[in-house]
């Protein structure tokens, strides 16, 4: 995946329903599990994941410490298994958008995202609803 940055505004309704929009939201964390899935076996592997999660569903941050980074992803592979079928990949991504979501709260956030990201997909899908 090739993207810039970009400030985008939303709140956690934007996230929530982006997941509650079953088929767009099954179409899209599909597309991003095709992209993931660098050796087209159709399960990612914790290396796959390692290396495109963090763009998928990354805000502009600093980078965690590798140690802290180890942790959340082990407690990703003991939740969702080490090999993850698109099934469970789109659950681990509207586990990870919720729990977004729910730190949000309803305040307004302004946030650096990928262009190309799942938030910035959210916002772009909110947008088209008319909201």
């Amino acid at each position: 995946m090739n993207s810039t940055m970009i400030e985008t505004v939303f709140t956690s309704k934007t996230l929530i329903g982006f997941i509650s929009d079953t088929k767009s939201f099954e179409s899209i964390t599909d597309d991003y599990f095709h992209i993931l899935d660098l050796d087209k076996n159709g399960m990612l592997s914790p290396s796959e994941l390692r290396q495109g999660l963090n763009h998928v569903v990354a805000v502009e941050s600093e980078v965690a410490p590798e140690e802290e980074t180890d942790n959340v992803y082990n407690a990703i592979f003991e939740r969702f298994g080490e090999d993850l079928v698109p099934e469970k990949f789109r659950d681990l991504i509207a586990e990870i958008l919720t729990a977004m979501a729910r730190g949000i709260g309803n305040s307004p956030v302004i946030m650096v995202v990928h262009n190309d990201g799942l938030i910035m997909k959210a916002v772009l899908h909110e947008s088209e609803q008319g909201k």
